[in-house]
């Protein structure tokens, strides 16, 4: 099943390189797709992907998480071996 992580741009977006940083860390391969936040088309897009209409958020076959602190922890549950988590 392959991660696909939905972000905004990660300058601007310090919940976008939160759950980026979460998924760099894992060490899995994971899909990056862009939105440019301040394009008005992108808010459609991201409700799309996203029922909140915010990012980021993570697709994981079925499976749809747009909180990066839900993220985090998803990531922590799944990857328990990179130890995401302080013991």
């Amino acid at each position: 099943m392959e991660l696909t992580l939905y972000i905004g741009n990660k300058n601007y977006s310090s919940w976008s390189f939160r759950g980026w940083l979460a998924a760099r860390m894992t060490g899995a391969p994971f899909r990056e797709v862009l939105f440019h936040l301040g394009d008005p088309a992108s808010r459609e897009k991201i409700r799309a992907v996203s029922p909140g209409g915010r990012v980021p958020a993570l697709h994981h076959g079925q499976l749809g998480i747009w909180d990066s602190l839900a993220i985090a922890e998803y990531l922590a549950e799944t990857f328990p071996q990179r130890n995401l988590w302080p013991r």
